[in-house]
């Protein structure tokens, strides 16, 4: 067969193999290989929507270090190549940033596509670090919210309670002043009774905050914060309006009281047909649940961050814990 003939052939067998679509196939990028892979460290970039913003330099240096003498140890993991031949990183940015600083021109990486489940993988690895601030976490869980994980399915994957993880995704929703303490690593358990008390008075915790450094806020402070408040509305509200407020609670989710172990008899005035405790003035209740092991009581006064939870306090008052409410078994009822 003359070159003519052979380039008329090839040209025909193309055009069929265009035409069927089977050229395109041939077309198509090989595999990405599964095992790790030299990559140049300037073809890498940190990935924008990466939960740590900031590291901590003397253990980035001592990372560095290690990586002169031994080399990376674990692969990164990153996106394939973009069309300006970048890949983002999912997950081993600490690596990568100590990599750059011992001076590597490659890093060992696993190329992968970046699906949920590992957007997720990378978020979980990031919060279960125990350099993120209070602010980076909430952020790595308010992501894993808008992946649309549930706040349950958060809290197994971390470990955590639903109520830990509610507290950290409302940080996102509290004022900037709030969210600057999460930013300055201030305690969640700390800002989340603050956000509670901002509702009730702002002024008061913008008071506090103007006199009080981050590195002085705590649980311990912000109850102190919580007692002047109450007692300043307590006082402005007279003596006699000074009695804690009675909750109105379905009769048949409350234990009996201990009036009634003791054989008194039920108050006349109660409503057993509407399932409803009617309340006498002048009087209060202390409302006793549990919350897995721990015995604590309802803080009806405190209005919580969250929809469906309420505020209960452990060990006298010491540890106060926003709850949701299907975490929460109603014990007993305490007439004052």
């Amino acid at each position: 067969m003359d070159l003519k003939k052979k380039i008329t052939s090839t040209t025909a067998t193309l055009e069929r193999l265009k035409q069927s679509g089977q050229l395109d196939a041939l077309k198509r990028p090989k595999p990405q290989p599964s095992g790790p892979q030299e990559i140049a460290i300037d073809q890498i970039v940190p990935d924008p929507d990466q939960p740590r913003r900031s590291f901590d330099q003397d253990k980035l240096k001592s990372l560095a270090e290690s990586i002169r003498a031994q080399g990376v140890l674990q692969a990164i993991t990153v996106q394939p190549a973009d069309e300006a031949g970048k890949h983002v990183i999912i997950m081993g940015e600490r690596r990568f940033q100590a990599a750059k600083l011992a001076g590597l021109a490659k890093i060992p990486a696993v190329v992968r596509e970046a699906t949920l489940e590992i957007r997720l993988a990378q978020l979980t690895e990031n919060v279960q670090r125990d350099d993120l601030t209070t602010l980076e976490i909430a952020q790595a869980v308010a992501a894993m919210r808008d992946a649309g994980q549930s706040r349950e399915d958060i809290a197994k994957a971390l470990g955590w309670s639903e109520g830990s993880v509610s507290r950290f995704a409302s940080i996102s929703k509290m004022p900037e002043e709030l969210q600057q303490l999460a930013a300055q690593n201030v305690p969640v358990r700390a800002v989340a009774d603050l956000f509670a008390l901002w509702k009730k008075d702002e002024g008061a915790v913008a008071a506090f905050l103007a006199s009080t450094g981050p590195e002085s806020i705590s649980r311990s402070t912000v109850e102190a914060l919580r007692d002047a408040i109450d007692g300043k509305g307590q006082s402005a509200a007279g003596p006699d309006d000074g009695a804690p407020v009675e909750a109105d609670v379905p009769a048949s989710d409350l234990a009996p009281s201990a009036a009634e172990d003791q054989g008194e008899a039920p108050a006349a005035d109660a409503e057993p047909a509407s399932g409803r405790a009617k309340a006498r003035p002048g009087r209060g209740v202390v409302i006793v649940c549990k919350v897995g092991d721990a015995v604590g009581r309802l803080d009806l006064e405190t209005v919580p961050s969250q929809p469906k939870c309420v505020v209960v306090r452990f060990d006298a008052g010491e540890r106060v814990d926003e709850v949701p409410l299907s975490e929460i078994e109603l014990v007993d009822v305490i007439p004052l």
